[in-house]
């Protein structure tokens, strides 16, 4: 510990009713997210340029690395992570969990190291309230309200490829805001060139507990390839792809926007995919006449500790939410965190990965989702033989409103696959391939 620091505790289609219109085109190629130009900084390392504008795109195409890629860049050495020595664990169908390290830190501040080493920045400047020091698997309790970072290790990626980084889904379902912060990059969850990666770690609606060697977000790497290879993937909508299927398992028309499919809000889900973590005894009592839709958090004291899958009462921490009988849509509380789902059952061939985004400010203020990344096979299987999957949104309104079902309410892109992952989504040990509704995050139990 620090001296003097404390230690702390398709084609155009006609939209559904309510579904917006504007702007809906035919199935494109998705775009994928471009790199930031790059500059060698004074002491050789690989720092971001920020020209007028900020981004400066390239015209090579961009292909998601998947599990076998991923592993080869372990044993070259591209990943050292300091919560953990044995990473082939951490790699998943499309992308590579990031463990926390040791080192924790209580922060006064939120910041960026533009153009700095997050290392000096926490030197330098009266950002640090207390530090400490974790041995291997032990837990710290991160407390809601305060942010905290963790050092996780190092990233060295090539001239041609960056990362992209985003909280993992079970972390995204108990409120728990991550964001990955890389050396000398002023954007979050961006990795471009070496440097050091460190994870910044807010808890909203729940204290929490985090334990060293745990993860809490993951990593998709992106590689630009010449134009012209024989094994370039094709175009992400191209072959009109089934992305989307109803709950009976009939295919969804596409409804595209600016490229990416246009996911919309459920309030009529699977009852039984929904009250199934709840007791019949608290979905009744609060239910009268009305269907349940999802889960609204509650205002609580109560610790999530991630080392307890499945041992949390989701009674302690949630409560269902209804819509009222005979109507079709329900009000969202300020500030509040919801569980919901999408009306689509998304399904994401396995020559392809994908990132639910938002959709923009013409929804209304609110964050539709935490956790964006969504793996090869997730929904489709290893053949097609699944028919889709719905998608979960964590859902923190900035102002009161109303939704109503069928709304849109995020975007999903799509990206290639630099070749088909050895273990598709739903074959690698995954959670949620099967939800039908609203699901809580894994460390609540089930009925």
């Amino acid at each position: 510990m620090s001296q003097g620091r404390r230690q702390l505790a398709p084609e155009q289609q006609a939209a559904p009713d309510g579904a917006m219109t504007k702007d809906v085109e035919s199935p494109r190629p998705a775009a994928v997210p471009q790199p930031m130009a790059q500059q060698r900084s004074a002491n050789g390392r690989l720092a971001a340029a920020a020209p007028p504008g900020g981004l400066a795109a390239t015209d090579l195409p961009a292909v998601a690395l998947v599990d076998h890629q991923l592993e080869a860049m372990i044993d070259d050495g591209a990943f050292r992570f300091s919560g953990s020595s044995t990473l082939r664990k951490y790699v998943q169908p499309a992308s590579i969990d990031i463990p926390v390290g040791r080192r924790c830190v209580l922060l006064r501040e939120k910041v960026l190291p533009f153009r700095k080493r997050m290392d000096a920045l926490l030197s330098e400047e009266d950002l640090v309230l207390e530090e400490r020091t974790l041995e291997p698997n032990e837990s710290v309790l991160l407390l809601k309200g305060q942010t905290y970072l963790f050092h996780c290790g190092t990233v060295s990626l090539g001239s041609l490829q960056y990362g992209s980084l985003s909280p993992k889904s079970s972390i995204g379902r108990v409120d728990l805001m991550v964001r990955g912060v890389f050396d000398e990059c002023g954007l979050y969850d961006t990795i471009l060139g070496a440097g050091e990666l460190w994870m910044e770690v807010s808890p909203r609606s729940f204290n929490v507990r985090v334990a060293c060697g745990q993860a809490l977000s993951q990593l998709m790497v992106f590689e630009h390839r010449p134009r012209g290879l024989p094994d370039r993937p094709v175009s992400p909508l191209a072959g009109r792809p089934a992305l989307s299927f109803d709950h009976s398992g009939n295919e969804l028309p596409l409804h595209v926007h600016r490229g990416a499919l246009v996911l919309s809000l459920n309030l009529n889900p699977d009852i039984e995919g929904v009250a199934s973590q709840l007791s019949s005894r608290q979905s009744s009592a609060e239910s009268g006449a009305g269907h349940q839709v999802g889960f609204e958090a509650l205002p609580t004291s109560a610790v999530v500790d991630l080392a307890r899958v499945g041992e949390h009462n989701p009674a302690d921490y949630f409560r269902p939410i209804f819509r009222a009988p005979g109507r079709s849509c329900v009000t969202l509380e300020k500030d509040k965190f919801y569980i919901l789902s999408t009306k689509e059952r998304v399904c994401i061939p396995i020559h392809l990965s994908a990132e639910m985004v938002p959709f923009s400010q013409h929804v209304g203020e609110l964050r539709a989702h935490y956790a964006g990344f969504f793996d090869p096979g997730f929904g489709y299987g290893r053949a097609g033989e699944v028919k889709g999957t719905v998608g979960v949104l964590e859902v923190r309104p900035h102002e009161t409103i109303t939704v109503y079902d069928g709304q849109p309410i995020c975007l999903m892109e799509f990206f290639n696959n630099a070749d088909i992952p050895a273990r598709p989504y739903g074959h690698a040990a995954n959670n949620y391939h099967r939800q039908t509704g609203p699901k809580l995050a894994k460390y609540f139990a089930s009925p």
